[in-house]
């Protein structure tokens, strides 16, 4: 499963609730488990999807984007409220997913990651039979 403790998502967390919205490259996502797959849904408004780079290392999901803002030296920015630069989140996964078979989409600024269960993992039933066939093995 994904691990829920992330104290740098605390952290920005805590810091935009003090102070109110900063120029912080956050990545807001959704995680969730859906059958055999969990699924985790980035916002990545703008984002050139050229630019994401989805790894995995171990047991830790790294994702990086970019989002640029090309403007020549005649621009007049009245407003520059929209973060832009570079982005970057890493989600930790538990042992009992099988990080060789991960995927991912984007699709309308949404990166869609999708992680199976291991089949080690999975739930499975067992047979019960008799005292003297378990203990035959």
């Amino acid at each position: 499963m994904l691990m829920r403790f992330d104290p740098f998502a605390d952290l920005d967390r805590l810091t935009r609730q003090a102070w109110g919205p900063t120029r912080v490259n956050y990545m807001p996502a959704d995680a969730y488990r859906l059958g055999d797959r969990f699924y985790v849904h980035v916002d990545l408004p703008g984002v050139d999807q050229d630019s994401i780079d989805v790894t995995v290392e171990k047991n830790t999901l790294t994702i990086s984007a970019e989002r640029r803002w090309e403007r020549d030296d005649d621009t007049q920015v009245l407003i520059n409220e929209r973060p832009f630069g570079s982005f970057s989140r890493q989600f930790f996964l538990g042992d009992s997913l099988d990080t060789d078979r991960i995927e991912a989409g984007y699709d309308h600024g949404v990166l869609t990651v999708s992680i199976p269960v291991a089949e080690t993992a999975k739930a499975r039933k067992i047979e019960v039979g008799t005292v003297h066939e378990a203990l035959a093995h």
